[in-house]
């Protein structure tokens, strides 16, 4: 949160914070467009993300978890919009894994990315920015999926399972070298991870 800058009347104010900087340029542009498509779409259809600091809190612990993306839970709204069945609390909050909340799940939540996409094909964008937004967007329904790696999860996997690794959680000079020039040649698109 961020509070009002003083003699303003402009209020308390959210900001995104994105994660930690991916390996790629195609991963960090995902990341930044992302976040400007769902700032867009919470703006344009007026969705409400508001949940209590503690459950906010709880996701942050959870969220520190080796393999949370794929083994943890995280509270979230279960209504975003005003459209919410009679008799039902427009608040609550409930436990989805992160797959839910950015994929969505069927008579579920919508999830995030289906959201953007309806937001997207709301303002007509041409087919060549559709078609650049499609892609990154797929790269992050497949992490939120499980079914590509994280970042961390891959560079843990590459030092379980080099060959001078013993075992030991200590990742030597040679290790870390290794783990480097293979990121190095990711980066620059001469290895797929």
């Amino acid at each position: 949160f961020k509070p009002p800058p003083p003699n303003s009347n402009i209020g308390w104010r959210v900001e995104f914070r994105t994660m930690e900087l991916q390996m790629t340029e195609f991963e960090n542009a995902a990341m930044v467009v992302f976040i400007v498509l769902l700032t867009r779409t919470i703006l344009s259809f007026d969705l409400n993300f508001y949940m209590p600091i503690s459950k906010v809190d709880a996701n942050m612990e959870k969220g520190k978890l080796r393999d949370a993306i794929r083994s943890e839970k995280f509270w979230f709204r279960k209504h975003v919009t005003s459209d919410v069945p009679e008799g039902e609390d427009p608040d609550t909050c409930v436990l989805m894994t992160l797959n839910e909340i950015m994929n969505g799940e069927p008579g579920g939540f919508v999830g995030l990315l289906p959201l953007i996409s309806q937001y997207v094909n709301h303002i007509n964008v041409d087919v060549e920015t559709g078609m650049v937004i499609k892609t990154y967007m797929r790269l992050l329904e497949k992490r939120a999926s499980g079914e590509l790696l994280t970042d961390a999860s891959w560079m843990r996997h590459f030092v379980l399972n080099h060959a001078h690794y013993a075992h030991d959680s200590i990742v030597s000079e040679e290790i870390a070298y290794d783990l480097l020039h293979t990121m190095d040649r990711v980066t620059r698109g001469k290895l797929r991870p």
